[in-house]
């Protein structure tokens, strides 16, 4: 399973992700007191989802912006310092006083690396990640999916850097009118079953639901 360059059609079928940039944003103005930042950067900001939410809650003199594919003709109605076009788990971090990711971390293979990384170049660190069990249905009947990790890991990572967490779990489903139509939203999110999955296969798909399994982390010291 991978991501496909699918952005034209990612905002308006981004239900789940639309309501997880709302969740987050709502978590972090309930958990951190600081309602004003200097200098923050988003890691996998996509088409601006969580950017726009966040920006309408938390005042944020500079923001940068990052993500692996050249997003940024999304953003000319924002204002933004720097768009840095690349792999985050690649980036020489700046102090920052908060870093932000939505619905991205789970793309990363070495999230401990990341975190560690992060954790160097700020005090205070929120996200969105998908955990076990997301799309469950999918891996289920293909056999593919990405190596989701549970709440715990992901808890057990940030204890190495940061001396306070905050987060909440929950699942989210979606229900569709055939299978197929299961497949083509995640398409149209921009989820792809990849390379070597067979027609028979796809005719045989019977789910017509999708199942998200989502944690929310605040990490600070």
């Amino acid at each position: 399973m991978d991501f496909k360059k699918n952005f034209y059609t990612y905002d308006e079928n981004a239900i789940i992700q639309k309501q997880v940039a709302k969740n987050l944003v709502d978590f972090i103005s309930k958990k951190i007191e600081e309602k004003k930042f200097n200098n923050v950067i988003e890691l996998g900001c996509g088409t601006g989802l969580f950017t726009k939410e966040i920006l309408k809650k938390i005042e944020i003199k500079n923001i940068d912006l990052n993500d692996y594919y050249d997003t940024e003709n999304y953003f000319i109605d924002i204002k933004y310092r720097d768009f840095i076009c690349k792999n985050m788990s690649e980036i020489k971090f700046k102090k920052y006083d908060l870093v932000i990711s939505s619905s991205s971390f789970q793309w990363i293979e070495d999230l401990d690396n990341l975190i560690k990384n992060i954790s160097k170049n700020t005090e205070k660190l929120a996200f969105s990640i998908y955990l076990e069990d997301n799309l469950k249905e999918i891996y289920n009947h293909f056999k593919i999916g990405l190596n989701y990790k549970n709440y715990k890991e992901v808890i057990e990572i940030l204890k190495k850097y940061f001396n306070n967490i905050d987060y909440y779990t929950e699942i989210k489903s979606l229900e569709f009118t055939s299978p197929l139509e299961v497949l083509r939203h995640l398409k149209r999110t921009g989820v792809s079953l990849g390379q070597g999955v067979k027609i028979s296969e796809i005719k045989s798909f019977k789910e017509k639901k999708l199942t998200y399994s989502i944690g929310y982390f605040i990490s600070y010291n």
